[in-house]
């Protein structure tokens, strides 16, 4: 059986919602992220975190504005991404 590498896919988001990424649409992302065969990082600057823990997404302390890198990895990368850019920019 050959290895796989696993699946690894990037975007980057602008936060829309007035308020920013506040604990309301951070407790959205974990939640719709539970389950997913994929691992998702999101990140500003240099400081990166895992975007199913609300804790981890307010420290990034991302305002209106603010650009976001998403990071996805694993076998449902590519729907665990689009899940955390629908959400993010939705603009809650």
């Amino acid at each position: 059986m050959e290895g796989k590498e696993p699946k690894r896919i990037e975007a980057e988001i602008e936060i829309r919602g007035a308020l920013g990424l506040h604990a309301r649409p951070a407790a959205r992302l974990a939640k719709a992220l539970k389950g997913l065969r994929a691992q998702v990082r999101l990140g500003h600057g240099e400081r990166m975190v895992d975007a199913g823990s609300i804790l981890d997404v307010l420290t990034l302390g991302a305002r209106t504005g603010t650009r976001l890198r998403l990071i996805a990895e694993g076998e449902e990368a590519e729907e665990a991404l689009e899940t955390a850019r629908r959400i993010l920019e939705a603009g809650l």
